[in-house]
């Protein structure tokens, strides 16, 4: 579940091209702010508790994977964690890479996007899960109101994942929601304000 809560955001703002509108510039330079609200459930005892985390992703450079694969840096910082994936765009995906030696990187979006269209996001055998083009809604979060989002989600066993992207913009809202026998999990993620170059 863990994995899954940082996976889905990382993976969801990589997103590029679809059709005319890029629906996530990649530009050194990059920034996006977004601050997230989870909320824990127990089942016994019976208690519930929220925190507020804020994360910060940044494209900070164009560089090489160690196969000579041409990819960009991508930083994310929530509250004391700092992460750097990177990111590499082909005509048909955008691919997520966990290291400069990763050989086997994450499918973050089939492109271009449609309505209907399903890839798998994760390929390791303990922990796969799919995604689906579910249409465009409008969304409003803290930046504004953005038309035409993107809305996505995630197929898993015990979670629900929804992730907005809109146009020339990329992620702006994800929701998710994990249940089990002991615990309700759910966490908003919206976006505060962008840089885009």
């Amino acid at each position: 579940m863990k994995k899954l809560l940082l996976l889905v955001p990382l993976a969801i703002l990589i997103v590029g091209c679809g059709g005319k509108a890029d629906y996530f510039p990649l530009t050194v330079g990059n920034v996006w702010n977004y601050t997230t609200i989870k909320t824990t459930t127990m089942t016994t005892p019976d208690t519930s508790w929220s925190d507020t985390t804020t994360m910060k992703t940044e494209i900070t450079q164009e560089t090489t994977l160690d196969n000579e694969t041409s990819v960009f840096e991508y930083v994310t910082t929530i509250d004391t964690y700092v992460g750097t994936t990177y990111i590499q765009e082909t005509d048909e995906y955008i691919l997520e890479y966990e290291n400069k030696a990763d050989t086997e990187p994450d499918t973050s979006l089939a492109l271009p996007i449609e309505e209907g269209k399903t890839w798998t996001v994760r390929k390791d055998s303990a922990y796969t899960f799919t995604a689906v083009v579910l249409g465009k809604e409008s969304v409003t979060v803290p930046a504004g109101t953005y038309d035409d989002c993107w809305k996505i989600g995630y197929i898993t066993d015990n979670d629900t994942v929804f992730s907005y992207l809109a146009p020339d913009i990329g992620m702006v809202k994800n929701y998710y929601k994990h249940e089990d026998s002991l615990s309700t999990v759910e966490q908003t993620t919206e976006l505060e304000n962008a840089t885009i170059k």
